[in-house]
Protein backbone atom coordinates (compact mmCIF):
# COMPACT_ATOMS: atom_id res chain seq x y z
CA UNK A 1 0.00 0.00 0.00
CA UNK A 2 2.62 2.19 0.92
CA UNK A 3 4.29 2.24 -2.52
CA UNK A 4 1.38 3.14 -4.80
CA UNK A 5 0.22 5.66 -1.69
CA UNK A 6 4.01 7.27 -1.61
CA UNK A 7 3.89 7.33 -5.73
CA UNK A 8 0.25 8.84 -5.98
CA UNK A 9 1.27 11.32 -3.08
CA UNK A 10 4.57 13.23 -4.75
CA UNK A 11 2.59 12.98 -7.66
CA UNK A 12 0.10 15.11 -6.25
CA UNK A 13 2.24 17.63 -5.12
CA UNK A 14 2.40 20.97 -6.59
CA UNK A 15 5.95 22.79 -8.15
CA UNK A 16 6.29 24.81 -4.65
CA UNK A 17 5.37 22.15 -2.47
CA UNK A 18 8.03 20.17 -3.81
CA UNK A 19 10.62 22.94 -3.74
CA UNK A 20 9.48 23.41 -0.18
CA UNK A 21 9.81 19.74 0.42
CA UNK A 22 13.67 20.25 -0.74
CA UNK A 23 14.44 22.73 1.58
CA UNK A 24 12.40 20.99 4.63
CA UNK A 25 14.36 17.91 3.64
CA UNK A 26 17.72 19.55 3.84
CA UNK A 27 17.49 19.27 7.80
CA UNK A 28 17.66 15.38 7.12
CA UNK A 29 21.36 15.07 5.42
CA UNK A 30 23.19 12.12 6.31
CA UNK A 31 26.94 12.73 5.21
CA UNK A 32 26.96 14.99 2.10
CA UNK A 33 24.10 13.38 0.29
CA UNK A 34 20.33 13.62 0.83
CA UNK A 35 19.01 9.90 0.40
CA UNK A 36 15.34 10.67 0.62
CA UNK A 37 15.78 13.37 -1.62
CA UNK A 38 17.39 11.62 -4.40
CA UNK A 39 14.35 8.77 -3.44
CA UNK A 40 11.87 11.71 -4.24
CA UNK A 41 13.59 12.61 -7.07
CA UNK A 42 13.84 8.87 -8.73
CA UNK A 43 9.92 8.14 -7.81
CA UNK A 44 9.04 11.68 -9.48
CA UNK A 45 10.11 11.07 -12.81
CA UNK A 46 8.91 7.78 -12.75
CA UNK A 47 5.45 7.89 -15.09
CA UNK A 48 4.46 5.02 -13.88
CA UNK A 49 5.41 3.29 -10.27
CA UNK A 50 8.40 0.60 -11.18
CA UNK A 51 9.79 -0.70 -7.75
CA UNK A 52 12.33 -3.27 -8.92
CA UNK A 53 14.01 0.13 -11.12
CA UNK A 54 14.23 2.09 -7.39
CA UNK A 55 15.80 -1.03 -5.77
CA UNK A 56 18.96 -1.16 -7.98
CA UNK A 57 19.65 2.42 -6.94
CA UNK A 58 23.06 3.12 -5.66
CA UNK A 59 22.07 4.95 -2.62
CA UNK A 60 19.34 2.36 -1.65
CA UNK A 61 19.61 0.16 1.54
CA UNK A 62 16.40 -0.72 2.67
CA UNK A 63 14.26 0.32 -0.05
CA UNK A 64 11.20 -0.57 1.89
CA UNK A 65 11.82 1.38 5.11
CA UNK A 66 13.43 4.36 3.25
CA UNK A 67 9.92 4.68 1.46
CA UNK A 68 8.10 4.75 4.74
CA UNK A 69 10.20 7.05 5.97
CA UNK A 70 9.93 8.79 3.42
CA UNK A 71 6.10 9.47 3.54
CA UNK A 72 5.84 10.67 7.10
CA UNK A 73 8.75 13.01 5.77
CA UNK A 74 6.54 14.52 3.17
CA UNK A 75 3.64 13.98 5.19
CA UNK A 76 5.80 16.64 7.94
CA UNK A 77 6.41 18.90 5.09
CA UNK A 78 2.97 19.24 3.44
CA UNK A 79 1.37 20.05 6.65
CA UNK A 80 4.48 22.96 7.70
CA UNK A 81 3.95 24.23 4.22
CA UNK A 82 -0.07 24.37 4.10
CA UNK A 83 0.44 25.95 7.70
CA UNK A 84 1.33 29.31 6.33
CA UNK A 85 -1.39 28.97 3.82
CA UNK A 86 -4.54 27.19 5.06
CA UNK A 87 -6.45 28.90 8.27
CA UNK A 88 -7.55 25.30 9.37
CA UNK A 89 -4.35 23.96 9.23
CA UNK A 90 -2.75 27.33 11.38
CA UNK A 91 -5.14 26.49 13.93
CA UNK A 92 -4.26 22.92 14.45
CA UNK A 93 -1.01 23.84 14.79
CA UNK A 94 -1.60 26.60 17.18
CA UNK A 95 -3.86 23.67 19.07
CA UNK A 96 -0.57 21.60 19.00
CA UNK A 97 1.15 24.32 20.85
CA UNK A 98 -0.95 25.01 23.81
CA UNK A 99 -1.45 21.58 24.88
CA UNK A 100 1.91 21.86 25.18
CA UNK A 101 1.72 25.02 27.34
CA UNK A 102 -1.45 23.45 29.22
CA UNK A 103 1.03 20.35 30.00
CA UNK A 104 3.76 22.94 31.03
CA UNK A 105 1.61 24.60 33.07
CA UNK A 106 1.87 27.92 30.99
CA UNK A 107 -2.00 29.32 31.32
CA UNK A 108 -1.80 32.17 30.55
CA UNK A 109 0.44 32.09 27.81
CA UNK A 110 -1.61 29.31 26.16
CA UNK A 111 -4.99 31.39 26.21
CA UNK A 112 -3.50 34.46 24.55
CA UNK A 113 -2.93 31.71 21.73
CA UNK A 114 -6.57 30.17 21.65
CA UNK A 115 -8.01 34.00 21.48
CA UNK A 116 -5.95 34.16 18.06
CA UNK A 117 -7.48 30.62 17.19
CA UNK A 118 -10.71 31.43 18.07
CA UNK A 119 -11.18 34.71 15.85
CA UNK A 120 -9.39 33.06 12.99
CA UNK A 121 -11.95 29.85 13.13
CA UNK A 122 -14.89 32.98 13.83
CA UNK A 123 -13.80 34.73 10.32
CA UNK A 124 -13.37 31.82 8.36
CA UNK A 125 -16.71 29.86 9.67
CA UNK A 126 -14.81 27.45 11.09
CA UNK A 127 -17.44 25.67 13.39
CA UNK A 128 -15.48 22.60 14.29
CA UNK A 129 -12.12 24.50 14.78
CA UNK A 130 -13.72 26.82 16.78
CA UNK A 131 -15.48 24.57 18.84
CA UNK A 132 -12.39 22.57 19.35
CA UNK A 133 -10.59 25.86 20.46
CA UNK A 134 -13.68 27.00 22.77
CA UNK A 135 -12.98 23.12 24.27
CA UNK A 136 -9.72 23.72 25.22
CA UNK A 137 -10.38 27.53 25.97
CA UNK A 138 -12.74 26.86 28.80
CA UNK A 139 -10.08 23.83 30.50
CA UNK A 140 -7.82 26.59 30.29
CA UNK A 141 -9.95 29.10 32.19
CA UNK A 142 -10.81 27.08 35.12
CA UNK A 143 -6.95 26.18 35.70
CA UNK A 144 -7.26 29.71 36.63
CA UNK A 145 -10.40 29.87 38.67
CA UNK A 146 -12.01 31.89 35.90
CA UNK A 147 -15.26 29.94 36.06
CA UNK A 148 -18.02 32.76 35.04
CA UNK A 149 -15.50 33.61 32.15
CA UNK A 150 -15.76 29.66 31.17
CA UNK A 151 -19.48 29.41 31.77
CA UNK A 152 -19.54 32.13 28.83
CA UNK A 153 -17.29 30.25 26.50
CA UNK A 154 -19.46 26.96 27.30
CA UNK A 155 -22.65 28.96 26.39
CA UNK A 156 -21.01 30.18 23.16
CA UNK A 157 -20.46 26.50 22.34
CA UNK A 158 -23.78 25.94 22.81
CA UNK A 159 -24.85 28.63 20.25
CA UNK A 160 -22.04 27.31 17.54
CA UNK A 161 -23.26 24.29 18.20
CA UNK A 162 -26.63 25.36 16.27
CA UNK A 163 -25.20 26.60 13.90
CA UNK A 164 -23.31 23.43 12.91
CA UNK A 165 -26.85 21.49 13.32
CA UNK A 166 -28.26 24.04 10.60
CA UNK A 167 -25.24 23.53 8.38
CA UNK A 168 -25.28 19.93 8.21
CA UNK A 169 -29.11 19.98 7.53
CA UNK A 170 -28.48 22.30 4.61
CA UNK A 171 -25.27 20.07 3.35
CA UNK A 172 -27.49 16.97 3.18
CA UNK A 173 -30.32 18.11 1.31
CA UNK A 174 -27.88 19.68 -1.42
CA UNK A 175 -25.86 16.48 -1.39
CA UNK A 176 -28.88 14.74 -1.36
CA UNK A 177 -29.73 16.70 -4.53
CA UNK A 178 -26.72 16.38 -5.83
CA UNK A 179 -26.64 12.78 -6.21
CA UNK A 180 -30.12 12.73 -7.83
CA UNK A 181 -29.29 15.67 -10.31
CA UNK A 182 -26.04 13.65 -11.40
CA UNK A 183 -28.42 10.09 -11.78
CA UNK A 184 -30.84 11.94 -13.43
CA UNK A 185 -29.24 14.51 -15.99
CA UNK A 186 -31.98 16.66 -16.99
CA UNK A 187 -36.05 16.42 -16.16
CA UNK A 188 -37.68 14.99 -19.11
CA UNK A 189 -41.27 14.20 -17.72
CA UNK A 190 -43.65 15.92 -14.77
CA UNK A 191 -42.22 12.99 -12.06
CA UNK A 192 -38.41 13.96 -12.83
CA UNK A 193 -39.02 17.75 -11.75
CA UNK A 194 -41.24 16.54 -8.85
CA UNK A 195 -38.08 14.44 -8.14
CA UNK A 196 -36.00 17.21 -7.72
CA UNK A 197 -38.49 19.76 -6.51
CA UNK A 198 -38.88 17.96 -3.03
CA UNK A 199 -35.27 19.39 -2.65
CA UNK A 200 -35.78 23.05 -2.92
CA UNK A 201 -39.51 22.27 -0.77
CA UNK A 202 -37.39 21.53 2.19
CA UNK A 203 -38.15 24.19 4.88
CA UNK A 204 -34.66 24.82 5.56
CA UNK A 205 -34.18 25.79 1.61
CA UNK A 206 -37.51 27.63 1.24
CA UNK A 207 -37.12 29.82 4.21
CA UNK A 208 -34.22 32.00 5.30
CA UNK A 209 -32.48 29.72 7.67
CA UNK A 210 -29.30 29.98 6.70
CA UNK A 211 -27.10 30.23 10.13
CA UNK A 212 -23.79 30.45 8.09
CA UNK A 213 -22.18 32.01 5.16
CA UNK A 214 -21.48 28.11 4.44
CA UNK A 215 -24.77 26.96 4.58
CA UNK A 216 -25.87 30.19 2.17
CA UNK A 217 -23.05 28.49 -0.11
CA UNK A 218 -25.01 25.18 -0.45
CA UNK A 219 -28.26 26.37 -0.52
CA UNK A 220 -27.65 28.81 -3.15
CA UNK A 221 -25.49 25.26 -5.47
CA UNK A 222 -28.79 23.58 -4.64
CA UNK A 223 -31.00 26.16 -6.35
CA UNK A 224 -29.07 26.68 -8.96
CA UNK A 225 -28.75 22.78 -9.73
CA UNK A 226 -32.49 22.77 -9.77
CA UNK A 227 -32.66 25.10 -12.62
CA UNK A 228 -30.56 23.59 -14.58
CA UNK A 229 -32.19 20.46 -14.18
CA UNK A 230 -35.05 21.91 -14.82
CA UNK A 231 -33.93 23.73 -17.74
CA UNK A 232 -35.09 26.75 -16.50
CA UNK A 233 -32.06 28.90 -17.98
CA UNK A 234 -33.02 32.46 -17.17
CA UNK A 235 -33.05 31.72 -12.96
CA UNK A 236 -29.55 29.07 -13.61
CA UNK A 237 -28.28 32.62 -14.63
CA UNK A 238 -29.46 34.45 -12.19
CA UNK A 239 -28.67 31.86 -8.97
CA UNK A 240 -25.09 31.23 -10.88
CA UNK A 241 -24.63 34.61 -10.95
CA UNK A 242 -25.72 35.16 -7.16
CA UNK A 243 -23.31 32.33 -5.83
CA UNK A 244 -20.25 33.21 -7.93
CA UNK A 245 -20.93 36.84 -6.72
CA UNK A 246 -21.64 35.49 -3.04
CA UNK A 247 -17.92 33.49 -3.06
CA UNK A 248 -16.39 36.69 -4.07
CA UNK A 249 -17.53 38.69 -0.97
CA UNK A 250 -17.06 36.26 1.01
CA UNK A 251 -13.35 35.03 0.33
CA UNK A 252 -12.88 32.50 3.22
CA UNK A 253 -15.65 30.04 1.37
CA UNK A 254 -12.63 30.04 -1.79
CA UNK A 255 -10.55 28.97 0.52
CA UNK A 256 -12.68 26.72 2.50
CA UNK A 257 -14.12 25.45 -0.64
CA UNK A 258 -11.85 26.09 -4.26
CA UNK A 259 -13.21 23.37 -6.27
CA UNK A 260 -17.26 24.93 -5.35
CA UNK A 261 -15.77 28.20 -6.25
CA UNK A 262 -14.56 26.83 -9.31
CA UNK A 263 -17.35 25.28 -10.49
CA UNK A 264 -19.98 28.28 -9.82
CA UNK A 265 -17.58 29.89 -12.55
CA UNK A 266 -18.40 27.45 -14.73
CA UNK A 267 -21.69 26.80 -14.24
CA UNK A 268 -21.90 30.75 -14.89
CA UNK A 269 -20.37 30.09 -18.49
CA UNK A 270 -22.85 27.00 -19.16
CA UNK A 271 -25.50 29.54 -18.00
CA UNK A 272 -24.31 32.42 -20.15
CA UNK A 273 -24.43 29.30 -23.25
CA UNK A 274 -27.98 28.18 -22.51
CA UNK A 275 -29.27 32.04 -22.62
CA UNK A 276 -26.89 32.37 -26.35
CA UNK A 277 -24.60 34.79 -24.80
CA UNK A 278 -21.13 33.44 -25.71
CA UNK A 279 -19.31 36.63 -25.48
CA UNK A 280 -20.00 36.64 -21.76
CA UNK A 281 -19.85 33.19 -21.54
CA UNK A 282 -15.83 33.72 -23.13
CA UNK A 283 -15.43 36.31 -20.09
CA UNK A 284 -16.62 33.82 -17.65
CA UNK A 285 -13.69 31.57 -18.98
CA UNK A 286 -11.38 34.14 -18.76
CA UNK A 287 -12.51 34.68 -15.10
CA UNK A 288 -12.32 31.09 -14.47
CA UNK A 289 -8.48 30.80 -15.82
CA UNK A 290 -7.36 33.74 -13.52
CA UNK A 291 -8.95 32.53 -10.25
CA UNK A 292 -5.53 30.59 -8.81
CA UNK A 293 -3.23 33.40 -9.25
CA UNK A 294 -5.76 36.39 -8.40
CA UNK A 295 -7.16 34.50 -4.72
CA UNK A 296 -3.43 33.34 -4.15
CA UNK A 297 -5.46 29.66 -4.29
CA UNK A 298 -2.64 26.70 -3.46
CA UNK A 299 -2.46 25.49 -7.08
CA UNK A 300 -2.58 21.63 -6.56
CA UNK A 301 -2.78 19.11 -9.20
CA UNK A 302 -6.03 18.44 -8.20
CA UNK A 303 -7.01 22.13 -8.50
CA UNK A 304 -5.92 22.47 -11.51
CA UNK A 305 -7.17 19.60 -13.02
CA UNK A 306 -10.53 21.23 -12.46
CA UNK A 307 -9.90 24.60 -13.77
CA UNK A 308 -7.98 23.21 -17.25
CA UNK A 309 -11.33 20.28 -17.80
CA UNK A 310 -13.82 23.23 -16.92
CA UNK A 311 -12.27 25.83 -18.74
CA UNK A 312 -11.64 23.76 -22.06
CA UNK A 313 -15.01 22.17 -21.67
CA UNK A 314 -16.29 25.59 -21.48
CA UNK A 315 -14.51 27.09 -24.49
CA UNK A 316 -14.98 23.94 -26.82
CA UNK A 317 -18.66 24.46 -25.78
CA UNK A 318 -18.60 28.34 -26.55
CA UNK A 319 -16.33 27.54 -30.28
CA UNK A 320 -18.93 25.01 -31.34
CA UNK A 321 -21.86 27.54 -30.98
CA UNK A 322 -20.03 30.20 -32.74
CA UNK A 323 -18.78 27.34 -35.81
CA UNK A 324 -15.53 28.33 -35.03
CA UNK A 325 -13.87 25.14 -36.04
CA UNK A 326 -10.55 25.97 -36.70
CA UNK A 327 -10.22 27.45 -33.34
CA UNK A 328 -11.58 23.97 -31.80
CA UNK A 329 -9.04 22.32 -33.79
CA UNK A 330 -6.28 24.44 -32.26
CA UNK A 331 -7.76 24.01 -28.76
CA UNK A 332 -7.99 20.56 -28.87
CA UNK A 333 -4.25 19.84 -30.41
CA UNK A 334 -2.89 22.58 -27.81
CA UNK A 335 -4.97 20.86 -24.53
CA UNK A 336 -4.24 17.39 -25.64
CA UNK A 337 -0.85 17.96 -25.06
CA UNK A 338 -1.29 18.48 -21.34
CA UNK A 339 -3.89 16.31 -20.90
CA UNK A 340 -2.37 13.63 -19.21
CA UNK A 341 -1.31 15.29 -16.64
CA UNK A 342 -4.92 16.06 -15.27
CA UNK A 343 -6.89 13.52 -16.41
CA UNK A 344 -6.33 11.08 -13.28
CA UNK A 345 -7.47 14.31 -10.95
CA UNK A 346 -10.92 14.49 -11.87
CA UNK A 347 -13.73 12.17 -11.84
CA UNK A 348 -15.56 10.67 -14.91
CA UNK A 349 -18.36 12.89 -15.50
CA UNK A 350 -16.44 15.93 -16.56
CA UNK A 351 -13.75 13.59 -18.31
CA UNK A 352 -16.78 11.95 -20.35
CA UNK A 353 -17.88 15.75 -21.05
CA UNK A 354 -14.60 16.31 -22.81
CA UNK A 355 -14.89 13.37 -24.81
CA UNK A 356 -18.12 13.90 -25.86
CA UNK A 357 -17.15 17.29 -27.16
CA UNK A 358 -14.08 16.22 -29.20
CA UNK A 359 -16.77 13.84 -30.49
CA UNK A 360 -19.34 16.70 -31.30
CA UNK A 361 -16.61 18.04 -33.31
CA UNK A 362 -15.37 15.31 -35.38
CA UNK A 363 -18.74 14.97 -36.49
CA UNK A 364 -19.48 18.25 -37.50
CA UNK A 365 -16.00 18.63 -39.34
CA UNK A 366 -17.16 14.88 -40.96
CA UNK A 367 -14.00 12.94 -39.57
CA UNK A 368 -16.25 10.29 -37.78
CA UNK A 369 -13.57 7.66 -37.84
CA UNK A 370 -12.26 10.21 -35.17
CA UNK A 371 -15.81 10.70 -33.33
CA UNK A 372 -16.90 7.16 -33.12
CA UNK A 373 -12.91 6.47 -31.04
CA UNK A 374 -14.68 9.16 -28.47
CA UNK A 375 -18.01 7.72 -28.28
CA UNK A 376 -16.62 3.94 -27.76
CA UNK A 377 -14.55 5.35 -24.92
CA UNK A 378 -17.81 6.62 -23.01
CA UNK A 379 -20.09 3.75 -24.44
CA UNK A 380 -17.51 0.87 -23.51
CA UNK A 381 -16.66 2.04 -19.80
CA UNK A 382 -19.88 0.05 -18.40
CA UNK A 383 -19.03 1.43 -15.02
CA UNK A 384 -19.91 4.83 -15.66
CA UNK A 385 -23.93 4.88 -14.84
CA UNK A 386 -24.35 8.48 -14.08
CA UNK A 387 -25.14 11.69 -16.36
CA UNK A 388 -28.11 9.96 -18.09
CA UNK A 389 -28.38 12.85 -20.37
CA UNK A 390 -24.49 12.68 -21.48
CA UNK A 391 -24.90 9.00 -22.12
CA UNK A 392 -28.11 9.28 -23.52
CA UNK A 393 -27.21 11.96 -26.62
CA UNK A 394 -23.55 10.06 -26.99
CA UNK A 395 -25.52 6.80 -28.01
CA UNK A 396 -27.63 8.91 -29.97
CA UNK A 397 -24.57 10.13 -32.08
CA UNK A 398 -23.14 6.64 -32.02
CA UNK A 399 -25.99 5.75 -34.40
CA UNK A 400 -25.48 8.50 -36.45
CA UNK A 401 -21.81 8.17 -37.04
CA UNK A 402 -22.61 4.76 -37.89
CA UNK A 403 -25.05 5.97 -40.68
CA UNK A 404 -22.35 8.11 -42.21
CA UNK A 405 -20.13 5.50 -42.23
CA UNK A 406 -23.04 3.61 -43.90
CA UNK A 407 -22.08 0.08 -42.42
CA UNK A 408 -25.46 -1.29 -42.32
CA UNK A 409 -24.75 -4.66 -40.90
CA UNK A 410 -23.42 -2.77 -37.49
CA UNK A 411 -25.83 0.02 -37.81
CA UNK A 412 -29.01 -2.69 -37.49
CA UNK A 413 -27.69 -4.11 -34.78
CA UNK A 414 -26.77 -0.79 -33.07
CA UNK A 415 -29.90 0.40 -33.56
CA UNK A 416 -31.51 -2.72 -31.63
CA UNK A 417 -28.95 -2.33 -28.95
CA UNK A 418 -29.94 1.64 -28.73
CA UNK A 419 -33.28 0.29 -27.91
CA UNK A 420 -33.21 -1.98 -26.03
CA UNK A 421 -30.96 0.26 -23.29
CA UNK A 422 -33.61 3.46 -23.40
CA UNK A 423 -36.35 1.06 -22.85
CA UNK A 424 -34.75 -0.72 -20.12
CA UNK A 425 -33.91 2.04 -18.77
CA UNK A 426 -37.16 4.14 -19.51
CA UNK A 427 -35.57 6.96 -21.37
CA UNK A 428 -37.18 6.33 -24.35
CA UNK A 429 -39.02 9.56 -24.89
CA UNK A 430 -39.82 11.19 -28.41
CA UNK A 431 -36.63 12.59 -29.83
CA UNK A 432 -34.85 9.00 -28.97
CA UNK A 433 -37.92 6.82 -30.05
CA UNK A 434 -37.64 9.17 -33.76
CA UNK A 435 -33.99 8.53 -34.09
CA UNK A 436 -34.34 4.91 -33.67
CA UNK A 437 -37.50 4.88 -35.96
CA UNK A 438 -35.25 7.25 -38.46
CA UNK A 439 -32.90 4.36 -38.45
CA UNK A 440 -34.64 1.03 -38.56
CA UNK A 441 -36.52 2.60 -41.69
CA UNK A 442 -33.07 3.56 -43.53
CA UNK A 443 -31.65 0.20 -43.29
CA UNK A 444 -35.23 -1.47 -44.79
CA UNK A 445 -36.15 1.11 -47.19
CA UNK A 446 -34.22 0.73 -50.36
CA UNK A 447 -35.69 3.71 -52.69
CA UNK A 448 -33.39 7.00 -52.66
CA UNK A 449 -36.54 9.13 -52.74
CA UNK A 450 -38.67 7.39 -50.13
CA UNK A 451 -35.37 7.70 -47.72
CA UNK A 452 -35.15 11.26 -48.65
CA UNK A 453 -39.12 11.79 -48.35
CA UNK A 454 -38.37 10.17 -44.28
CA UNK A 455 -35.60 12.52 -43.51
CA UNK A 456 -37.37 15.61 -44.35
CA UNK A 457 -40.20 13.97 -41.80
CA UNK A 458 -37.23 13.33 -39.21
CA UNK A 459 -36.16 17.08 -39.84
CA UNK A 460 -39.91 18.68 -39.51
CA UNK A 461 -40.27 16.65 -36.18
CA UNK A 462 -36.65 17.77 -34.79
CA UNK A 463 -38.10 20.95 -35.50
CA UNK A 464 -41.23 20.49 -33.38
CA UNK A 465 -39.59 18.31 -30.27
CA UNK A 466 -36.78 21.56 -29.94
CA UNK A 467 -39.66 23.75 -29.00
CA UNK A 468 -41.11 21.42 -26.43
CA UNK A 469 -40.91 21.58 -22.71
CA UNK A 470 -39.04 18.27 -21.94
CA UNK A 471 -37.98 17.32 -25.24
CA UNK A 472 -35.61 20.44 -25.94
CA UNK A 473 -32.60 19.35 -23.27
CA UNK A 474 -31.15 16.89 -25.79
CA UNK A 475 -30.54 20.00 -28.47
CA UNK A 476 -28.84 21.77 -25.80
CA UNK A 477 -25.74 18.98 -26.58
CA UNK A 478 -26.60 18.00 -30.15
CA UNK A 479 -29.07 19.86 -32.36
CA UNK A 480 -30.72 16.56 -34.58
CA UNK A 481 -32.59 19.08 -36.73
CA UNK A 482 -29.14 21.08 -37.80
CA UNK A 483 -27.95 17.34 -38.77
CA UNK A 484 -30.91 15.91 -40.75
CA UNK A 485 -30.70 19.44 -42.55
CA UNK A 486 -27.22 18.65 -43.83
CA UNK A 487 -27.97 15.66 -44.81
CA UNK A 488 -30.82 17.18 -47.27
CA UNK A 489 -28.22 19.33 -48.65
CA UNK A 490 -25.46 16.58 -48.92
CA UNK A 491 -23.01 18.68 -46.87
CA UNK A 492 -21.06 18.25 -43.77
CA UNK A 493 -22.47 20.59 -40.80
CA UNK A 494 -19.52 22.53 -40.87
CA UNK A 495 -20.31 23.41 -44.18
CA UNK A 496 -24.27 24.83 -43.73
CA UNK A 497 -23.67 28.50 -43.47
CA UNK A 498 -22.74 30.28 -39.91
CA UNK A 499 -25.47 30.15 -37.35
CA UNK A 500 -28.09 28.69 -39.62
CA UNK A 501 -30.57 27.67 -37.36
Amino acid sequence: MVKVALFDLIKSMSMSEKRYFKLHSLKHVIGDKNQYTLLFDAIDKQETYNEKSLETLFFVKNLSAEKNYLYRLLLKSLNAYHTSLNSKTKIYSWLQSVEILYHKGMFHQALKITKKAKELAKENGLFIQELAVKEIEAELMSKQFLYSEAVENIERSEEIIKVVQNFNTIQKIAMQSYEKGLQMGSTRSEKDIKQMKRFVERTEIKKNTSMSSRAEMYKLGLLLSYYYLTNDTGKMLQHTKMLSSYYQKNPHLIEYSTIGYIFSLSSLTRAHIQNKNNKKALETVNVLEETINKYNINNSPNISARVFFYSTNNRLDIYLNDDLYDDCQKLIEERNKEFEKYRLFIGKPLLYEYYFLITKYYFVVGEFKMALKYTNLIINDLSFKVREDLLSVIRLINLLIYFELKTDFTLAYLTKNTYRYFTKRKKLYKVENELIRFMKNQIQIQSKAIQKEDLMQLKNKMKHLKKHKFESRPFQKFDFEYWAKAKLEKKLICELPVNDY
